[in-house]
């Protein structure tokens, strides 16, 4: 799929154990594209699949690591080396729909100052699917939690907290995961996109605050809409223990790009957050409410609660979360841990 013309944009894709996914992602790409110059790299975290063939049969740039090395690094793998003057992480569980990539990329160029453009994402049921925030702050969990439906779905709702659960009208957003990130190379200075200290979340938040303290902020670009599946591979590695992780990582990031006191006023709103959630719970069990897997979720929030009280009161931040151990022989039957987002 490598162009012959001098390449706009470099695509990195990072696979684990997705196979049908990266098919299906991969096949979209060319009407995606819609006749933009473009090399496509995929690179294989030690699948135990036949990712890394999929991606072969489609004709792109293909790199197996020998173990898994974690989202970031191998994204960054992916995106090095090119003298493209764009750079797209892309995550093997979009369906980028026809001319939607070369929208991304026009509007980059209608958008010179932005380091980061992401487009809108949606559910594969077409559903909005929240992806944009403000930069973290305890506003935003708490407004979240504690105000009404009307009022989060109104324009000062929508102000507060920029999404949660409902669009945004596009523009300057604080940060984007990182299912679709068009990174403009000039904003990175030479520099990989991805902080590799976490083996995996919050690089995304990371890139975005680095480029905006340097004056290339992150743009929303509305009207283009990509499915994303969302967390098809995180859950598989890490479960109810996925929120935890994720937490984790955030807080080191708002320590360092902010500082530690910082990390704690976020604690705290979303320790409250997290309090109100639980109470609903409960409350909702009184009422003989059906909720489905309701303990489990339960279980989950009080041990989000315990992480963000402990980081709301002592500001100690705990270790960042290790790759997982090494897969076990395949013959076995067993499965490596994915990497991918």
């Amino acid at each position: 799929m490598t162009s012959l013309d001098r390449p706009v944009l470099r695509v990195g894709i990072v696979s684990w154990n997705t196979a049908p996914l990266l098919d299906r992602c991969l096949a979209a790409l060319p009407a995606a594209l819609d006749g933009v110059p473009a090399e496509v790299v995929v690179v294989d975290n030690d699948s135990a699949d036949d990712s890394a063939a999929v991606a072969a049969r489609h004709g792109v740039e293909v790199a197996v690591n020998p173990e898994n090395r974690g989202y970031a690094v191998a994204m960054n793998q992916a995106l090095a080396g090119s003298a493209a003057p764009l750079l797209l992480a892309l995550n093997p569980d979009t369906e980028p729909p026809p001319g939607s990539l070369r929208r991304l990329v026009n509007a980059a160029g209608a958008h010179p100052g932005a380091g980061v453009v992401v487009p809108r994402l949606v559910g594969p049921d077409g559903r909005h699917q929240p992806s944009a925030y403000r930069v973290p702050g305890a506003l935003v969990p708490l407004v979240a939690a504690l105000s009404t439906r009307r009022l989060r779905q109104s324009r000062l709702g929508q102000r507060l907290l920029l999404e949660s659960g409902v669009p945004h009208r596009g523009g300057p957003v604080g940060w984007a995961i990182g299912a679709v990130h068009l990174v403009r190379a000039a904003a990175l200075g030479g520099e990989a996109p991805y902080d590799e200290r976490s083996f995996m979340y919050a690089e995304d938040l990371d890139l975005c605050w680095r480029l905006a303290d340097r004056g290339w902020p992150t743009v929303l670009v509305a009207d283009v809409t990509i499915p994303h599946v969302g967390n098809a591979a995180g859950a598989q590695a890490w479960g109810d223990e996925r929120s935890l992780r994720y937490w984790t990582a955030t807080y080191d990031v708002i320590a360092r790009r902010r500082s530690r006191g910082r990390a704690r006023v976020v604690a705290a709103g979303c320790a409250v957050a997290a309090a109100a959630s639980l109470a609903r719970m409960r409350a909702g069990a009184a009422l003989g409410r059906p909720h489905p897997d309701r303990a489990q979720a339960a279980a989950v929030r009080r041990r989000e609660l315990a992480l963000h009280a402990t980081m709301a009161r002592r500001g100690a931040l705990p270790p960042l979360p290790a790759g997982p151990a090494a897969p076990a022989p395949r013959d076995q039957g067993t499965r490596p841990v994915p990497t991918s987002t």
